[in-house]
């Protein structure tokens, strides 16, 4: 296969962005094989590469009308938005399976008064959020942790929590809510 000439790129990528699916198409048929190939000696596999193309080239689709042609030739400008969202995906990967190693601590944190990280000497702020806390409800206290000192999203503790995410948003924003007022007296 010949590799496309930047000129062909650059004209099929503002052709996406006045929307023109053909275009759109012709694209993905020129440089789909080399951008896969690039989320697979990121990821490693295959399902993993052919998600990250896909989402991809959905991202290239609806930021079309970013593209400069003069910062970036267009093969390196999709080939970064390639990367961009394998590295994401290897951050959501490890994230995923850390959460599913602290599911048990989840539990833990009913007592999180009761905690002490490392043997560390907590300082007065801290014992005064670790108070804070505690005085959350339990469903907030758990959303709030699992959202701000563990990185999960809204989805993940929804589906941890087999609750609404606008639910799980609520327990989150009011759990911030009384934690600020806990923590300004």
């Amino acid at each position: 296969m010949i590799d496309p000439q930047p000129p062909q790129l650059e004209e099929l990528l503002a052709r996406c962005a006045l929307n023109d699916q053909a275009a759109f198409a012709q694209l993905y048929k020129k440089v789909a094989s080399k951008l896969n190939g690039i989320a697979y000696r990121i990821l490693n596999n295959v399902d993993s590469a052919n998600e990250v193309l896909q989402e991809a080239f959905v991202q290239i689709w609806n930021n079309a009308s970013e593209y400069r042609q003069d910062k970036a030739e267009p093969m390196t400008w999709m080939a970064s938005i390639v990367r961009y969202r394998a590295y994401d995906r290897i951050k959501f990967e490890k994230r995923r399976i850390e959460g599913a190693q602290i599911k048990a601590d989840i539990e833990g944190f009913d007592d999180i008064a009761d905690k002490r990280t490392d043997g560390i000497q907590l300082c007065e702020i801290d014992q005064q959020l670790t108070d804070c806390l505690a005085d959350l409800d339990v469903n907030q206290r758990k959303s709030v942790l699992m959202a701000y000192y563990y990185g999960f999203s809204r989805e993940e503790i929804s589906s941890q929590f087999e609750a609404p995410i606008n639910t799980v948003k609520s327990w989150i924003r009011r759990g911030i809510e009384r934690l600020q007022q806990c923590l300004g007296n």
